[in-house]
């Protein structure tokens, strides 16, 4: 068997320095590599539903129209409730959502203020509304000192169609990102909701976490004490929310975020 022998063969010899160019040419010098970025999560929080609300300013006491179901706070991850400041976002709004577990919150609606409806009374209306839906307080991380925001709810009512019930004035201290209806400061202003942040020493080596009372005692432009305005939704896309008259609805809730962070 003969054997095969190349027919040529070339050997060529570089300078040390330019073979570690070429080697690196060949297969590159591998740069450190950047630490990934944290996913965002938003801060988890603690809502309790408070049955009087007390102005800090004035001390007064008023009962409140917005109750919870009698089994205690709302916090997230616990019995499928969920409830985050939304950070990733960048909305910065607090929301409670009940909506898919056995929770539920209650308002009292008293008889729509005079002169405020537009469409016809809800057949539920006066009286306590047992519901299941999501609070939502717009722009909690606003500020360290107190400010306005506007508040809206949406939920199914007793006669099981959806409404949403806003706080949410033409004029508030805390800018959002959502629009608010075209009538709803109509026939006059609603009210808004006051933030009050409470001190917290949890990044300087104490356990107080951030934390934020939620107020609804304001009167309205008319003089109404928190006025919020109530629609129906729309049942199909095609549809239009309609205006449900304008109602007296007085509330407090906290907030307590459950970890520590700066804002």
């Amino acid at each position: 068997m003969s054997e095969i022998v190349p027919s040529y063969l070339e050997v060529r010899f570089w300078p040390a320095s330019s073979m570690l160019v070429a080697f690196a040419i060949c297969v590159g010098i591998a740069a450190p590599a950047s630490a990934a970025e944290p996913p965002c999560i938003d801060v988890p929080v603690r809502v309790t539903i408070l049955n009087n609300a007390v102005d800090p300013a004035t001390g007064a006491v008023i009962a409140t129209a917005l109750r919870g179901d009698g089994l205690g706070e709302y916090v997230n991850g616990t019995s499928k409730v969920s409830a985050t400041i939304r950070v990733c976002d960048g909305t910065n709004d607090v929301i409670l959502n009940v909506s898919s577990t056995k929770r539920t919150f209650a308002y009292q609606f008293a008889t729509p203020l005079a002169g405020s409806l537009i469409g016809s009374q809800p057949t539920w209306v006066p009286g306590t509304a047992t519901v299941s839906g999501w609070i939502n307080v717009r722009n909690l991380l606003y500020s360290r000192q107190a400010f306005t925001t506007h508040m809206g709810t949406t939920f199914t009512a007793p006669d099981r169609a959806s409404y949403r019930l806003g706080f949410m004035p033409v004029s508030v201290d805390a800018p959002n990102l959502h629009m608010v209806d075209g009538d709803q400061n109509t026939p006059s202003d609603s009210s808004p909701a006051t933030v009050y942040p409470q001190s917290f020493d949890c990044l300087s080596g104490g356990t107080t976490k951030p934390s934020w009372l939620v107020l609804g005692d304001n009167a309205n432009t008319a003089g109404a004490m928190q006025v919020g305005t109530l629609y129906k939704l729309a049942s199909t896309p095609s549809g239009a929310n309609v205006h449900k008259g304008q109602y007296t609805l007085p509330f407090e809730i906290r907030v307590d975020a459950l970890t520590c962070f700066n804002y």
